[in-house]
């Protein structure tokens, strides 16, 4: 090789070393920071960036929990969420172009842009554009919405809350506002109960909106909200509010209230007033309509406050049925200082029994009566009698009354109370204080509510009757009530409208003046009646009112006629010719009480009060976990119920081939019992299983005929089972 060709390859090498040094020199000027850079962003600074792309790239939302169920007493559907709710709201601040914003969600939703336009213009912050979304709709926003709008965006999902009875109960059940909190009734006092606990998860999105969602990630899932059982009969309720707006459309009143209790218990099976409202749609009607004015509205209860009058006679030993007063048509004064107190009409014979007196409504004769009786002990038992004071009944807006503090108390305040006028009730008290009288004399605590369950059905709370005290003696109260019976039944009582045959009803009239402006009109009364059945062992209370009616003001004639459809209707609908010949069978029936949880010596206790025969088969571990007939069902005198610590192994009657036993069980369990059994099974009536048309103990075969059950009333049990004075509750 020559000597140029060798500089030559030289300067070649020269220039490819100096070029890869160029290289190498541009790449570490270019690529150093990078790295380094990356190295910071992956290692030194991993947890920030990281984070940073979580905030940007998902976001944590809210998993509404389902608000809870509300039943009545046979488990019918009150309250319940049919589907879901979808809600946006944007925080304005963070929105360039409103009314381009409006524009575009109006196109999806079909509402005029300017409401939205107008209520993100109003607020300078969040706020809830649209609040009545539906799913498609929701998803459709997501999607217009621009990056910078969707991180100030946000959706809520809640329940659709139905109300599938809509005015049934309407009033007691309450409503919900759009957020799902409760505003009225049973909804607001047991909110949070209803509510549940909401849970939360991850939403992914990508640069077009696209919506994702990772399983992998931690969430927290929503816990149901509890179920909320009411005492309230929805057949019962359903009656009391068809007859009271026959009631105030006949008389053109102003409203019309009426409540059905049972008084052993205190439990609520109807209460109802008119005008009312669907809380479907609460807001389409005034307040007025909304309220339950069984608790809210009081009045001037007049003469069916002479049944107390004559309780509290009765209990000091004041008077005597048969002891005479004379009743002057001219009036009594109760001083040279007072004006003339007068019947409502004139008397053929002015003497009259004290008997006479009530059946009369005699004002006069009743004045006459309670004179014998001492301010202060007059006081007390109005006092006693709950007059004054809150039931404490879990519903919204409850007000005490009005009664006069004992020193405040005018010559005439005693007289003119006698006959229920100034004082001042709700229709609740008055019911409460009838159940005194029905139950042979305990005040109970009234309540709209059997229990609390959970979404699986265990049972969180349960209602159990509470007598708050005692009033007057069972003899007292039988001695009030053929008083009572009187003045349905008897030749001069002001009551026959209220008389149902074959229930030997007994009751009181009341005609009550309004107090209008600080004085009494001759234009506005208060149409009242208050009453039970049957007088001698009463099963039901049911009280009515009617505010203004025109034409006739009368409680005889306007408000007697409505207790009458009422208690009519509740028992021709109950009632069941089938137990007609096993009416002495059902007298010597009890219900049985619950006692699981209880001690031993509890139970034994309960039992015995109730009058039911019981064996303990196990007392380990100290408390009953098993009793051998479910509670609520029937047993007869001659049956022996088994409880036991321990909950025993037994021998299905389905292994042994034979029909089950399902008398004295609830309808329910009577069906299951035979459909485990492998029995087919037809079901007449409702409640317990009295008769099954297969004997127990039957060997299956393969013909073997269908299975019908009998099953008795609500109504037949409540009326006819417990005649027997061992089969009640006993209050201590």
């Amino acid at each position: 090789m020559t000597v140029q060709g060798n500089i030559e390859i030289k300067i070649e090498r020269k220039n490819k070393n100096r070029t890869i040094a160029l290289s190498f020199i541009f790449l570490s000027v270019f690529f150093v920071p990078i790295t380094v850079k990356l190295f910071n962003v992956q290692v030194l600074e991993h947890e920030y960036y990281a984070a940073l792309a979580q905030k940007q790239t998902r976001k944590k939302v809210t998993v509404f929990a389902p608000r809870g169920n509300i039943y009545d007493r046979n488990g019918v559907t009150m309250a319940e969420n049919i589907g879901e709710n979808y809600a946006f709201g944007i925080n304005s601040r963070k929105v360039k172009n409103k009314k381009d914003l409006a524009k575009r969600i109006s196109a999806i939703t079909g509402v005029k842009y300017t409401e939205y336009y107008q209520a993100m213009k109003k607020k300078n912050g969040f706020v809830w554009v649209e609040r009545n979304l539906t799913k498609s709709q929701r998803k459709q926003i997501l999607k217009c919405l621009t990056i910078d709008e969707s991180y100030a965006a946000s959706f809520k999902i809640t329940p659709n809350r139905i109300y599938p009875l809509g005015r049934n109960g309407g009033q007691i059940v309450g409503y919900v506002d759009l957020d799902g909190r409760g505003v009225s009734g049973i909804e607001k006092i047991y909110d949070s109960y209803l509510e549940g606990v909401d849970g939360w998860e991850y939403i992914f999105k990508d640069a077009k909106q696209n919506k994702s969602f990772n399983i992998d990630i931690k969430r927290k899932r929503p816990k149901s909200g509890k179920n909320v059982v009411l005492t309230i009969d929805k057949n019962y309720q359903t009656i009391v509010e068809e007859e009271l707006e026959s009631a105030v459309k006949k008389w053109e009143a102003k409203k019309a209230i009426a409540i059905v209790l049972e008084p052993y218990t205190g439990e609520i099976l109807a209460m109802s007033s008119y005008p009312n409202f669907d809380p479907n749609d609460p807001g389409a009607i005034g307040p007025f309509a909304r309220k339950n004015k069984a608790v809210t509205d009081i009045y001037e209860p007049g003469s069916t406050f002479k049944a107390l009058s004559a309780a509290m006679l009765l209990e000091e030993g004041k008077v005597k049925e048969s002891d005479v007063f004379f009743c002057n048509n001219k009036g009594y004064k109760v001083s040279d200082n007072t004006k003339a107190i007068r019947d409502s009409h004139k008397h053929e014979n002015e003497y009259l029994t004290f008997r006479q007196v009530i059946a009369t409504s005699s004002n006069i004769g009743t004045v006459k009566a309670i004179s014998r009786l001492s301010q202060q002990k007059f006081f007390e038992y109005v006092r006693s009698f709950g007059i004054g004071d809150r039931t404490d009944i879990e519903l919204t807006g409850e007000v005490r009354g009005i009664l006069r503090k004992l020193r405040s108390w005018t010559v005439l305040t005693q007289p003119n109370m006698s006959f229920g006028q100034g004082v001042s009730v709700t229709p609740l008290q008055l019911a409460m204080a009838y159940g005194v009288i029905a139950n042979g004399g305990k005040l109970m605590k009234p309540t709209v509510i059997k229990g609390i369950a959970d979404s699986d059905n265990n049972v969180i709370k349960k209602s159990e009757p509470l007598a708050i005290r005692d009033v007057i003696s069972p003899e007292t109260a039988l001695r009030v009530r053929k008083l009572l019976r009187g003045v349905v039944a008897g030749k001069h009582g002001t009551a026959p409208l209220a008389e149902v045959e074959g229930l030997k009803v007994c009751g009181k009239t009341g005609t009550s003046q309004k107090a209008i402006n600080g004085r009494y009109s001759w234009r506005y009364y208060d149409a009242s009646f208050a009453g039970m059945f049957p007088y001698d062992d009463p099963k039901l209370v049911c009280t009515v009112l009617v505010d203004s009616p025109k034409r006739m003001y009368y409680g005889s004639k306007v408000a007697a006629p409505v207790f009458r459809k009422i208690v009519e209707r509740i028992y021709n609908n109950h009632k069941n010719t089938l137990y007609a010949s096993d009416q002495e069978g059902r007298k010597n029936r009890m219900i049985v009480p619950d006692v699981s949880g209880l001690s031993f010596a509890d139970a034994a206790q309960k039992l015995t009060e109730n009058g039911i025969s019981f064996k303990i088969s196990n007392k380990v571990p100290g408390k009953v976990n098993y009793q051998s007939r479910t509670p609520f069902s029937l047993i007869s005198k001659l049956d022996t119920l088994l409880i036991s610590g321990r909950i025993p192994q037994t021998i299905e009657s389905s292994h042994l081939d034979l029909v089950p036993d399902v008398k004295g069980k609830s309808m329910r369990e009577g069906i299951f019992q035979m459909h485990k059994a492998g029995v087919e099974v037809t079901v007449k009536g409702s409640g317990n299983v009295l008769r099954q048309t297969l004997a127990h103990g039957m060997k299956k075969k393969n013909t073997l005929p269908v299975c019908t059950l009998y099953c008795e009333p609500l109504i037949d049990r409540k009326l006819i089972v417990g005649n027997s004075r061992k089969g009640r509750r006993k209050y201590k």
